[in-house]
């Protein structure tokens, strides 16, 4: 039960990384590399600014969250201790966990729906 958990925590990591990366880089309301966005945050660039800033910083807590639990899992494997599991409540904090920083990680997308645009 421990390389799975491990992987889940890797890869939600990096996914998490790899969203962070388009916001900084600018590109979440980008039809071809972004992600779906209502039109009048793509078209309005204040919005657009928003929405990569958003999407940048959620994400980036998200994946910094993400390595912490990598740290006790990754030892426990490497230590080589015959027999060692995780328990019952050990994996439902995890589990806890991880749901929270998903839930963490599709803030800024929820978000991003709710955007109006400013009055002039």
């Amino acid at each position: 039960m421990i390389l799975p958990a491990t992987i889940c925590f890797a890869a939600l990591a990096i996914l998490t990384l790899i969203a962070a990366a388009t916001g900084y880089r600018g590109l979440v309301c980008d039809r071809d590399r972004g992600y779906p966005v209502p039109d009048h945050v793509a078209r309005t660039p204040h919005l657009a600014r928003r929405a990569n800033q958003s999407v940048a910083f959620w994400c980036t807590g998200t994946a910094v969250l993400s390595v912490a639990p990598l740290f006790p899992l990754v030892r426990m494997l490497t230590d080589g201790i015959e027999g060692q599991h995780l328990t019952v409540s050990s994996v439902a904090v995890l589990v806890a966990y991880g749901a929270l920083l998903v839930a963490i990680g599709r803030l800024p997308f929820a978000l991003i729906k709710r955007y109006t645009a400013e009055p002039a």
